[in-house]
């Protein structure tokens, strides 16, 4: 990539179908596992037809470059908010050329704010199977 690590533009904005190349790509690298699975996973998100994510967001450099995404949903089950909506992060990544920018940050950022628009009341992930919360939500 051309860009710089100083001179990083960033656009966060709803995946669309032309980016499912890239998309499926990124994942494959985020999941390896789940080669297989990602093409069809993808087709069925924008066919409505997945439970989740139920969003995903994606970051684009000022190439116009996908480098990142974050694949989101609601989860009312989660171990300490049960009930509670809790916007909750299933996969985020970042292409290695754009790590240390800031892109992940701004990604969740950009998350937390989706959530809030759901009327989620908090927001989440799993670490090494530990949940964390941001506070931030509402």
């Amino acid at each position: 990539m051309s860009d710089t690590k100083e001179n990083y533009v960033l656009l966060i904005r709803p995946v669309r179908p032309a980016d499912s190349a890239t998309w499926e790509r990124m994942r494959g690298d985020l999941w390896p596992d789940g080669l297989a699975d990602h093409g069809h996973e993808i087709a069925s998100f924008f066919a409505g037809a997945l439970d989740e994510p139920t969003a995903v967001l994606v970051g684009e450099n000022a190439n116009g470059n996908l480098i990142a995404f974050v694949e989101l949903s609601i989860r009312t089950d989660l171990p300490s908010l049960v009930g509670t909506r809790a916007g909750y992060v299933e996969g985020l990544y970042v292409v290695p050329d754009a790590r240390g920018c800031g892109v992940a940050r701004s990604l969740l950022r950009a998350s937390v704010d989706w959530a809030r628009q759901q009327q989620c009341t908090a927001f989440a992930s799993d670490r090494a199977g530990r949940v964390i919360i941001d506070p931030r939500c509402p």
